[in-house]
């Protein structure tokens, strides 16, 4: 079976120096470990919703989950990353598997369970041909993050695609912008913990109207880098 990295996410990892593989996400958990053996770094990309299940919730009506065998390879990939040390980046729902491998949890459905929420969720074809300002929104980043290093620490825009969010995190992750309305937008790993970044917008739809946004790509690829000079290979 081929399987295909979508060239907005493949093209910046690529020009960093990444040899990029794709990992069929109906992987069996059993083969996680000799995998990611193989991997000096790891980014999980958008798609559905994680099951509930997984961080101890029953379904919101609003939930449409992927098949169980793509959770269940996520989940164990980012906890095993995050274990070892190996750096990882999510972006969309790839972000949300990293919180809930990490032992948090998640909002199962920012319109109703947010009242005051903004407009997070927009129409996917409009989304996707959207052009900078349409359907984006400001966050507000943490100075000291990783995220502020790429981008800047005063107000940023994104993009918005999700009506589900990081609600709390576990041990290792820490929330790094909010929206105006208090939504998670990005949470990483301590500066001085092996890196670890959660993204909620859809980061490769950016970075080629603006640059800064290669920012996370280059950040995974060069901590994989450092990741193999430690190990001497």
């Amino acid at each position: 079976m081929l399987v295909q990295v979508e060239r907005n996410l493949r093209e910046p990892l690529v020009a960093g120096g990444a040899l990029v593989i794709a990992l069929p996400r109906d992987t069996p958990v059993d083969d996680v470990a000799d995998l990611l053996a193989t991997l000096d770094g790891v980014l999980v990309s958008g798609g559905e919703d994680v099951d509930p299940a997984h961080y101890g919730e029953e379904r919101h009506a609003s939930v449409n989950t992927v098949p169980p065998e793509h959770d269940a390879f996520e989940l164990a990939l980012c906890r095993a990353a995050l274990e070892q040390g190996v750096p990882i980046l999510g972006i969309c729902r790839g972000s949300q598997v990293l919180a809930v491998a990490d032992g948090g949890g998640l909002t199962q459905d920012v319109p109703s369970m947010h009242p005051d929420a903004q407009v997070h969720m927009v129409d996917w074809v409009e989304f996707a041909q959207a052009e900078p300002g349409d359907h984006w929104h400001a966050i507000e980043i943490e100075p000291t993050s990783r995220l502020a290093g790429w981008v800047g620490d005063g107000p940023a825009r994104i993009n918005s695609f999700h009506h589900q969010a990081v609600a709390r995190t576990g041990d290792y992750l820490h929330p790094v912008a909010r929206a105006a309305d208090g939504v998670v937008e990005a949470t990483e790993s301590a500066p001085d913990a092996p890196f670890a970044v959660g993204l909620q917008w859809h980061n490769e739809f950016m970075w080629r109207r603006d640059e800064r946004w290669l920012g996370p790509f280059r950040g995974l690829v060069e901590a994989a880098r450092e990741r193999v000079i430690s190990r001497g290979e």
